[in-house]
């Protein structure tokens, strides 16, 4: 197959990844341009291994098992997104490449060096060595990929556990790792959206969509660059999900991680048996919540880079996971197991300084009991600026925060299912409540309801959708936007103050306002329950949960669809008949 082929099915959708035993995108701009130039030098390159699953994803599709890191490779720098030796590829070259270009898919660069013609044809009429596999199940895909990568050096450690076996446990540290990180998406993606739930750094500035700065792990110093790429966040989810599975701290080694997910081993059995019995979404929910009450209280007290290293091993360089893992387990028993709520964040902060000196470490093995005595340790300096409040921080409030957050970088790839609203009044100078605004936003959750049965959808807020919005509001209401993507978080509470109403008050106003606007049952009842207000780095935003639906849903007997970011209505008979048999 010809490298323009293959790029061919690339802009064509059909080259999908599956995250469920491929890593993310990885490789360097100083790996990629050696690729660019073993192929220029007319060298062979390793084969590219891809499956056939017609009855999945249809025919001509294909996933990719091995070979996605040079896939990218290549089309980045058939896209432009980085040079060899200076000179880019010349879109002039390749009508495929000018005419995605031309139609936003990416943005060309305004170069002053291209690639000749020559060798730019050299590149698209290049022969990659293609394997084309046909199979019937997952388990075959992921057995032909883990013995691929079971003996390369290509492959961290956990890597090589995540990807060798698909289990419940594997799956549940998987998807809370990569919550965590903000690159949650669907299962299988297209490999033209992979840069977005990849890892860029300041280093590298590759414009990935998960910027290794701005995750917990490293804004304060738990991990380094390095071990977040190589999948050491997710040996430290496992750590902790093995460690609440067990009710007791988990004696952390290489060799006891390996038993975690080897079959043969009897601790992956009990494993399999307690998870089932606690409950997958429990975990999940569990230590996403945890997570992200500890990040509210280190971001909103401690100074980045490295502020929570800094603050328990001042002076030091290293990451500090055992700290971390004190602090995190001490907050779960707070949070979870006794119900109860941070409430002074600098008293914790204050009780935590210098706090590494005094834990027990252990290079390659640290026992339960050590690890036992540091949770017990960290909860005696911090439990008494914690209290019970109603409601629970657990699921509310800075509960929320992290799935907040996920949405916002959701909404790039699945951009129908999210909807953003600075907020219920006008920008204009009066700043009246905008009477039509609850009508649309009923629409709108009709319209997601309706995108496919049984998929959930949220509508936020008090998140600015744009920097004109953003800006008037902040020369408006003296508020600072928090800006994630595309997305300017502003809060609901400039509102309520502006109408002198309390934050209960005028989310009340707004489910009096949207129990009237025609939605059809059982959705208007069940998105009426599912309001909540996120408390985000001191602003408050408005969740509406959407649950997704087993019947079409209707706002005033019509009938309303999502198309990309849009909300239309339904008038063609046709249609709705056609829809309809979607929820059949």
């Amino acid at each position: 197959m010809s490298v323009q082929e293959a790029y061919r099915l690339f802009r064509d959708d059909s080259l999908l990844v599956n995250r469920r035993y491929q890593r993310k995108l990885v490789w360097a701009v100083a790996e990629k341009q050696l690729l660019i130039q073993s192929i220029l030098d007319g060298y062979p390159i390793p084969l590219i291994l891809l499956a056939e699953r017609p009855e999945i994803h249809g025919a001509g599709r294909y996933e990719i098992i091995d070979g996605m890191q040079r896939l990218d490779a290549i089309f980045s720098f058939i896209e432009q997104r980085f040079d060899y030796r200076g000179a880019y590829f010349d879109l002039g070259q390749s009508a495929r490449a000018r005419q995605a270009a031309e139609s936003g898919s990416f943005s060309p660069v305004d170069a002053l060096l291209f690639l000749s013609a020559e060798k730019c044809a050299n590149i698209l009429d290049y022969q990659l060595a293609v394997t084309i596999f046909p199979t019937q199940t997952e388990k075959q895909i992921t057995e032909v990929f883990s013995r691929i990568n079971s003996n390369g050096r290509q492959l961290s450690v956990q890597e090589k556990r995540q990807a060798g076996i698909l289990n419940p446990f594997s799956e549940t540290v998987r998807s809370v790792a990569s919550s965590l990180r903000g690159d949650v998406s669907e299962d299988v993606l297209l490999l033209h959206d992979m840069p977005s739930i990849s890892i860029d750094s300041a280093r590298e500035r590759q414009h990935y969509g998960v910027r290794a700065e701005d995750t917990v792990w490293i804004r304060h110093g738990i991990l380094n660059v390095k071990q977040l790429r190589e999948g050491d966040d997710e040996q430290m989810v496992a750590d902790i999900a093995a460690s609440i599975l067990f009710g007791k701290p988990f004696a952390a080694s290489k060799e006891a991680f390996d038993e975690l997910y080897d079959p043969r081993n009897t601790e992956y059995g009990r494993l399999e048996r307690t998870l089932s019995a606690y409950g997958i979404k429990r975990l999940e929910d569990e230590i996403r919540t945890t997570f992200s009450v500890l990040s509210e209280v280190i971001d909103s007290q401690l100074s980045m880079p490295n502020g929570l290293r800094n603050l328990v091993r001042p002076g030091g360089s290293n990451p500090i996971r055992t700290p971390f893992y004190a602090i995190f387990m001490s907050f779960f028993d707070l949070i979870v197991k006794q119900q109860k709520s941070p409430d002074d964040y600098a008293a914790i902060i204050t009780a935590l300084r210098d706090v590494g000196g005094r834990l027990k470490t252990g290079r390659h093995y640290t026992s339960s009991e050590d690890r036992v005595s540091n949770i017990d340790a960290i909860t005696g300096l911090i439990q008494r600026h914690f209290v019970a409040k109603i409601p629970p921080v657990f699921g509310h409030g800075p509960g929320l925060a992290l799935d907040f957050e996920n949405s916002l970088r959701r909404s790039r790839i699945e951009t129908s299912r999210y909807e953003f609203k600075q907020g219920l009044l006008d920008l204009d100078h009066d700043r009246k409540w905008n009477s039509r605004i609850t009508g649309r936003l009923a629409e709108t959750i009709c319209g997601i309801a309706n995108l496919k049965p049984e998929v959930d959808g949220y509508l936020y807020l008090g998140v600015a959708d744009n920097e004109d919005h953003a800006a008037k509001i902040q020369q408006k209401d003296s508020v600072t936007p928090i800006t994630i993507g595309s997305h300017h978080v502003v809060g609901v509470d400039r509102e309520a103050r502006l109408k002198n109403l309390s934050l209960d008050n005028y989310v009340q106003r707004f489910v009096n306002h949207l129990s009237k606007s025609g939605l059809s049952e059982p959705l208007r009842s069940q998105v009426l329950s599912g309001i909540d207000t996120v408390e985000y780095k001191n602003l408050s935003v408005i969740r509406i949960l959407i649950p997704g639906q087993k019947d079409l849903s209707y706002c005033n007997d019509a009938v309303f669809v999502r198309r990309g970011s849009s909300t239309e209505r339904i008038e063609d008979v046709k249609q709705v008949v056609v829809l309809g048999k979607l929820f059949a």
